[in-house]
């Protein structure tokens, strides 16, 4: 096992299991659980809810037993439930000591019970947020916007997470959400499939029923790279879907710049894209699954990869040098689960959500359509971005 897998495997059933431990010493606490048959147990829930939820994604990762979609089900929901619990108990440990400071009648498992409760409504409803995407739509307005494709509909999607939980009818409800909308393109910037696993050409079959005058697009993202670059390549090649691989197409003065996850060595990599600046009046759009600078060092896939997830480049000094307009990309969920969506925006600066601006680049990160792990959002709303290219108002 190489040494960075070993470090990263250890420090996660540290993590798991520390959670756990906390979440439970303070319950013992909190409800005065004084019976050695009771904080015996609750130590065991300890180890084997840490158990089942290791056990639960390496399970999803490399079998299709029948069972395992249960088990990952339970695994994943349980680590959401999880996280919003321990913030809970966080809270209660600030108000046990400000109610002791200001001396109010208040008993610490009357805290307790009120927060923790409001943790376990928050996950449930989580979990109806994650399978409920909404458009919105976004106007980004230039000076000039080809005739062909002023106000157009530019359906974006990503992090759709097809596999294990998000399945055929959610699925075939986002196929009948988009394409009620009759986008006139739609690009997807990666993970449409989740890597850890699911009936993947079943659900890829149902999600080439997407239908847009021009067309659909899409590059890859990481979870691709987990599935396996050849088995992806071989299920999107079944479809009507076109992937854009470092490569640059131009449609009635909409021109596309696919670059694939995670990212290139340098622009030169590009397919056809041509030298110098864009045409005149022609919008640019370069699609990349994370909110980053295309451009990654590193030698090889792997390095690349760890650098672009781990220490995220938002300088996009590549993306302006190629004469971006605006860059739709995924990837950090916003978050997904609160309190994650704080760590996203540091990681992020700023860039891990919504229509910002870096110099004159436009960049646009969504939300996503799906989940990944827990299958809940607390942070921020599932998503199906609808983008409108719009002309400055002249003053």
């Amino acid at each position: 096992m190489p040494l960075r897998l070993l470090i990263l495997t250890t420090s996660t059933l540290l993590i798991i299991f520390g959670m756990h431990f906390f979440l439970f010493k303070s319950i013992i606490h909190f409800f005065h659980i004084t019976k050695p048959l009771s904080r015996v147990t609750i130590y065991a829930l300890t180890i084997v809810l840490t158990g089942i939820v290791i056990s639960g994604f390496i399970f999803a990762r490399q079998s299709g037993a029948w069972w395992v979609n249960g088990y990952y089900l339970f695994a994943a929901t349980w680590t959401g439930f999880l996280i919003h619990l321990i913030v809970a108990a966080v809270l209660v440990w600030m108000m046990i000591f400000l109610v002791h400071i200001i001396k109010l009648p208040i008993g610490r498992s009357t805290i307790a019970t009120l927060f923790l409760l409001a943790a376990c409504t928050y996950s449930i409803y989580g979990i109806f947020t994650a399978f409920s995407p909404r458009i919105r739509e976004i106007p980004v307005h230039f000076e000039k916007v080809p005739p062909a494709w002023e106000n157009s509909k530019i359906i974006h999607l990503s992090d759709i997470h097809l596999g294990r939980i998000h399945g055929k009818r959610f699925t075939e409800r986002l196929v009948r959400q988009v394409n009620q909308h009759e986008p006139d393109i739609i690009v997807i910037t990666g993970d449409i499939l989740d890597g850890l696993g699911g009936n993947h050409g079943e659900l890829i079959k149902i999600l080439d029923n997407l239908k847009a005058e021009r067309g659909v697009f899409f590059v890859s993202g990481n979870h691709e790279g987990y599935i396996g670059k050849a088995r992806t390549l071989q299920l999107l090649k079944q479809t009507t879907m076109i992937r854009l691989d470092n490569q640059f197409v131009e449609m009635d003065g909409l021109e596309l710049v696919g670059v694939s996850y995670p990212g290139i060595q340098t622009p030169s990599e590009i397919d056809n894209l041509p030298e110098g600046s864009r045409k005149d009046g022609n919008v640019r759009i370069l699609l990349f699954h994370t909110p980053t600078s295309i451009v990654s060092s590193g030698g090889d896939r792997v390095d690349r990869h760890f650098t672009t997830y781990w220490m995220p480049n938002t300088s996009f000094a590549a993306n302006k040098y190629i004469h971006a307009d605006l860059q739709l990309s995924g990837h950090t969920h916003h978050g997904q689960l609160f309190p994650f969506n704080i760590v996203t925006r540091l990681l992020y600066k700023g860039f891990d959500y919504g229509l910002n601006k870096s110099g004159d680049l436009y960049v646009y990160t969504t939300s996503g359509a799906g989940t990944w792990g827990p299958p809940m959002r607390t942070a921020t709303i599932s998503e199906i971005a609808l983008i409108r290219l719009q002309k400055t108002q002249e003053e």
